[in-house]
């Protein structure tokens, strides 16, 4: 990149040799730090490589530089070069002149993205093209924006245009949308769909979806007479979506173009069948026009949905063929939000496992433990718990909350539980403990996540008989431990401490309370004291201490069952938060 010299200088100072230095260094870092991905070509070297590509870009698609360095940019298209928009870009350069487009680019894992590409000409001295700079916006959401906007614009041109028409097929696709959101699992919503779609717009319907692995399925058909929905499963054994079928359905899931034709029947059969026994079937259920479209989500073709008239009087045309797409479009966001949500649960479901400790047996003392997580399924809980034997044959119990939830939250709240075991090996003082993890929290998050946690010693008390023992007890900003004793009272081990992540030092502290038989050390997390009935009344701490009088005198886990079901029952089954509850008793 060529500098003329300013007479002026750098702000009005006198032009020199370290001014252009530190012009230059600050360019440098400009173009750096600039939020849009900035990468500049050489044309005078063979296919225009990439030369030079900021971080902003490295971000944006996932590739390294060393990765794109002599490239041509064309990589971000991969297969998806027939974008009318890559003509104008082809042009300019070859124009030497400026402009603008919004293309399809794809990220180094396969995920699309919209971007606004700006391309500017550099000129040297002599009035050749010395290179191209390429200015890169993701702007993928405003894309989004753009076709909800655009769609609904089509309704209310619909709606002006044809007045009943419109109305009918506005009315169907709202039915269509309360259909895809009411039904508990997708392949529901999309039998719903096909029943509505008959014969509101077709005398019959089928509905394909593309398995994780591969495998094509009928997942829905309808026909508007009850006897020919036979016909329909006996098509389904003689359909085929292999890469030579001739099958529209089969086409439409490879080219992602819906299809539409009207006609004599047998020449309609003869393109559409996919061997000679679904010809023979299709004709048995007839068709006078039909209309095959996919089922297209984040550049992905999910299936395909096909609507057939037997009707010579109703013939598909290009209004039918708009609505038979906005209904597919539809089914493909259900099909779509279906299947990551699952792929999400799944995900939470198996971190969430990792996080619940397996809880050794320990014959003198009775352990009871509940885990209620956050209702959401696809939410990962940070509050946690551990119960960890330790050299010496003292128990070590830990019962933790993290802020927030999803993957942060339990990232900490592993953390949290496994720098515990690793520390509990060479030192079981709570205090030390909480002070050792508030260090390696210090030290390994980048940003400010924060977690209250109470954590106590559980040994036996030296000349005070086999069943007396002492709990030493340490807070890091949690809620105070109770202890539910044998005559029915209840008393809190308070012990001073601030929440860890946060200071350099917590200031925790120890105390010590003994047990004796019958007594029962209960420990939980404020998913208990702070769940709120639908009114939004508060559990609070005192309706905790009157039901821990009630149930305290049950073993370990009846003690934390009758607290979780309370819970349970006082939000109505819909909680806020999550919830720990750990429980020692000695026995009596």
């Amino acid at each position: 990149m060529r500098m003329e010299k300013s007479p002026g200088g750098i702000f009005g100072s006198p032009w020199n040799q370290r001014d252009a230095e530190e012009l230059r260094s600050l360019l440098d870092r400009a173009v750096s730090a600039s939020y849009n991905g900035i990468v500049i070509t050489d044309p005078s070297l063979p296919d225009n490589p990439i030369i030079y590509a900021n971080q902003s870009f490295v971000r944006t698609t996932g590739y390294e530089f060393d990765e794109v360095l002599g490239t041509n940019c064309r990589f971000l298209q991969r297969d998806d070069t027939e974008q009318p928009a890559l003509d104008e870009v082809r042009q300019a350069i070859s124009e030497s002149r400026e402009c603008r487009a919004v293309l399809r680019n794809y990220r180094k894992n396969g995920e699309m993205f919209w971007n606004e590409l700006y391309v500017s000409p550099v000129f040297g001295d002599d009035g050749e093209v010395t290179n191209f700079i390429g200015v890169q916006h993701d702007v993928t959401d405003r894309k989004q924006v753009e076709e909800e906007r655009d769609l609904i614009l089509a309704r209310e041109q619909l709606a002006k245009a044809e007045a009943v028409a419109a109305r009918r097929r506005l009315s169907f696709l709202v039915e269509a949308d309360n259909v895809l959101l009411s039904s508990v699992g997708f392949f529901e919503r999309l039998r719903d769909t096909a029943r509505l779609a008959v014969p509101a717009l077709a005398d019959w319907c089928l509905v394909d979806i593309v398995e994780e692995d591969g495998e094509v399925v009928q997942a829905a058909a309808s026909h508007a007479e009850e006897e020919k929905h036979e016909l329909l499963r006996e098509l389904q054994r003689h359909r085929s979506f292999e890469e030579d079928s001739t099958g529209i359905a089969a086409r439409v899931l490879r080219t992602g173009k819906s299809e539409r034709m009207s006609g004599e029947q047998s020449d309609i059969v003869a393109d559409i069948a996919s061997g000679e026994e679904s010809a023979r079937i299709l004709g048995q259920l007839g068709v006078s026009s039909l209309v095959s479209v996919p089922l297209l989500a984040r550049g992905r073709v999910l299936g395909v949905v096909t609507l057939a008239s037997s009707n010579p009087e109703r013939l598909y045309g290009d209004e039918d063929l708009a609505l038979a797409e906005s209904l597919a479009y539809r089914c493909a966001l259900a099909v779509d939000n279906a299947a990551l949500y699952r792929e999400r649960s799944r995900i939470a479901r198996t971190l969430q496992r990792s996080l619940l400790p397996r809880i050794p047996e320990v014959k003198e003392v009775d352990v009871g433990v509940e885990y209620l997580p956050l209702g959401e399924e696809t939410e990962i809980g940070g509050d946690f718990y551990d119960l960890i034997r330790v050299p010496g044959g003292s128990l070590i119990a830990v019962v933790g909350d993290v802020c927030g939830k999803g993957p942060d939250a339990a990232a900490v709240a592993a953390l949290s539980r496994y720098t515990i075991q690793a520390v509990v090996m060479n030192e079981d003082s709570p205090a030390k403990i909480l002070s050792s993890l508030n260090e390696a929290m210090l030290r390994q998050l980048d940003d400010l996540k924060f977690s209250t946690i109470a954590c106590a010693r559980l040994e036996k008390a030296e000349g005070n008989g086999a069943n007396t023992f002492d709990l030493t007890v340490a807070r890091a900003g949690h809620p105070a431990p109770l202890i539910h004793r044998s005559d029915g009272s209840i008393e809190k081990v308070e012990a001073p401490g601030r929440v860890l992540g946060v200071f350099d030092d917590p200031g925790v502290e120890e105390r010590v309370a003994r047990l004796s038989p019958g007594d029962a050390a209960v420990f939980y997390t404020d998913g208990l004291t702070e769940a709120r009935a639908p009114d939004g009344s508060l559990f609070g701490e005192e309706r905790l201490l009157a039901l821990l009088r009630d149930c305290g005198g049950g073993n370990a886990t009846d003690i934390a069952e009758c607290l979780k079901n309370a819970v349970n029952d006082f939000d109505e089954g819909v909680p806020l938060d999550d919830l720990a509850v750990l429980v020692l008793k000695i026995p009596g």
